[in-house]
């Protein structure tokens, strides 16, 4: 005979976590970042083959219900002295969400991603030292464990949530496309621990950003909050500053800020004074890419 109590809760020896409550997703719209390193030219073949092989139809397959938008962003190559910006040789990934991704019942995958380390050791995550070493292990979403990944001897992996919309149009609010090629330059910044944002702001938009209102080479300016609550990420800021070309980039952003006052906190000697790749990461983009994944995507289909 069927033991009523199991048929009666179907959620039996199922942690509370995990037990679907209906109407309680949060529809909460909003943008993540994704700041892809290259470590270094070898991998580049090998990381762009994981992405568009096996990470855009794993990905699309768990996301698609609630992501409207995923898309990559190829750097254009890196500017002279982009090291210090925390500049990300490989891409920027961007996604536009429905719902928080850290849902914990999300973690719920009938087939999981395929994410071996060696992807970390080719984005600079972890050392090379654990290349083979197999499929990351989860108990839950292995691109989730991924992005959570932290080594001392790596980079730590970016992932800035921010608002759908842009929350501060600082320059050059109705330009469109027919004023010219965009070299979008998207930077986020998080400050050193024991900085107080509201002192790390001032900075930011007292000391720095009239520079780059000032300079007739940057003609865009837009800036937003990072959603900290979301994962605890470690920036505060993500920033698009805007030129024709990568000598406006440097004019701007390596010659006019020398102007600049090193702050009591800096942890480089000179401008963007913060560490490369754990409290500033950036990449130069165009406005376009083919690789709106969504839309676009129709499989590894190899030049002959």
């Amino acid at each position: 005979m069927a033991d009523t109590n199991q048929i009666s809760n179907p959620t039996h020896d199922v942690p509370e976590r995990y037990i679907p409550k209906s109407g309680d997703f949060k529809f909460e719209p909003m943008r993540s970042l994704i700041y892809v390193d290259c470590a270094c030219e070898d991998y580049r073949p090998k990381l762009q083959r994981w992405l568009y092989k096996v990470h855009v139809p794993d990905s699309i397959s768990q996301f698609e219900p609630y992501v409207t938008k995923y898309a990559f962003y190829p750097s254009f190559p890196i500017p002279p002295e982009g090291d210090r910006f925390g500049y990300a040789r490989m891409q920027l990934t961007e996604h536009h969400w429905l719902v928080s991704d850290l849902d914990p019942r999300l973690e719920i995958k009938a087939i999981a991603e395929t994410f071996p380390m060696d992807v970390l050791v080719w984005q600079g995550n972890i050392p090379a030292a654990a290349l083979g070493g197999g499929q990351l292990e989860s108990e839950g979403d292995a691109g989730n464990a991924a992005r959570q990944s932290n080594n001392a001897e790596g980079k730590p992996f970016i992932f800035a949530f921010l608002p759908m919309w842009w929350e501060k149009d600082i320059k050059g609010k109705g330009r469109t496309i027919e004023d010219g090629a965009n070299y979008r330059f998207n930077m986020t910044i998080g400050f050193p621990a024991g900085v107080d944002k509201e002192e790390g702001a001032k900075w930011l938009f007292e000391k720095v950003i009239p520079i780059f209102e000032a300079a007739p080479e940057c003609t865009r300016i837009l800036c937003s909050n990072v959603k900290k609550e979301i994962n605890d990420c470690v920036m505060d800021y993500v920033l698009e500053l805007w030129f024709e070309n990568q000598s406006g980039w440097y004019k701007v952003m390596v010659e006019d800020t020398k102007a600049l006052e090193k702050p009591e906190w800096a942890q480089q000697d000179e401008f963007p004074f913060l560490k490369p790749y754990h409290n500033i990461c950036s990449a130069a983009v165009a406005d376009y890419t083919p690789s709106n994944n969504l839309a676009n995507y129709r499989g590894y289909i190899t030049m002959r």
